[in-house]
This record gives C-alpha cells, sequence and structure tokens, in this order.
C-alpha cells in the first residue's frame, strides 16, 4: 500500500501526459497536463489518507483552498482594485495544483515516517 501510495502521483502525472500527447488535447482545448492532475491528486488524498488513518484529509483540505481562495481574492481586489474571474481562476488553480501535491508529499512523508 506504501508503495501505491508514493508511485501514484508519478503514474498519473504520467499517464495524463502520455494522454494530452497522443490525443493532442493542447491543440484543440486550453488545459494543461497540472489541471487535470489535481482532481485526482484530490482523491488520492482522500482515498488514500481514508485507507491509511481511517479519517478523510479532504474536509481540512477544502477549508485551506477556501482560506486561500479569500486570501487570493482579497489581495487582487486590494491590490490592483479590480477582479477579473479568468485570470482570478487560472492563478487559484494553479496554487490549489501546488498545495494538493504538497500536502501529499507531505502524507507520503508522514505515513513512511510512522
Amino acid at each position: 500500500m506504501k508503495l501505491l501510495i508514493t508511485l501514484y502521483p508519478i503514474l498519473i502525472f504520467t499517464v495524463i501526459a502520455i494522454f494530452f500527447n497522443f490525443f493532442r488535447i493542447r491543440k484543440h482545448l486550453p488545459l494543461n497536463v497540472p489541471d487535470v492532475v489535481t482532481f485526482f491528486l484530490i482523491f488520492g488524498l482522500h482515498y488514500f489518507s481514508h485507507q491509511v488513518t481511517h479519517v478523510s484529509i479532504l474536509p481540512y483540505y477544502l477549508l485551506l483552498i477556501s482560506a486561500m481562495a479569500l486570501i487570493l481574492l482579497l489581495l487582487d481586489l486590494f491590490y490592483y482594485r479590480e477582479f477579473r474571474a479568468k485570470k482570478f481562476l487560472y492563478f487559484f488553480w494553479r496554487a490549489t495544483f501546488f498545495i494538493t501535491l504538497l500536502l501529499y508529499i507531505c502524507m507520503v512523508f508522514i505515513i513512511f515516517t510512522s
């Protein structure tokens, strides 16, 4: 189980990158690999944390992401004095990817040290 938890993000990232290249998705849609991988990482956080600790990390994750969205929105409004939804969503989704990946790496590190 620990090996599957560790290899999950690498496998998902590789499979989706191959899928994107094979079907040339970037040519037709404005999607990138991290945009899709984020969904799978969120699912992996929920599933593997529930399997290992019998407690899902998903509510805490959603609270963290919501707080990040509020902070980004307030910074956008105070700094630029305007709100552009497309720019906000793009930056928010990329930040969500990095936070999700960081939480997943922390979860793997905690599983292997305990």
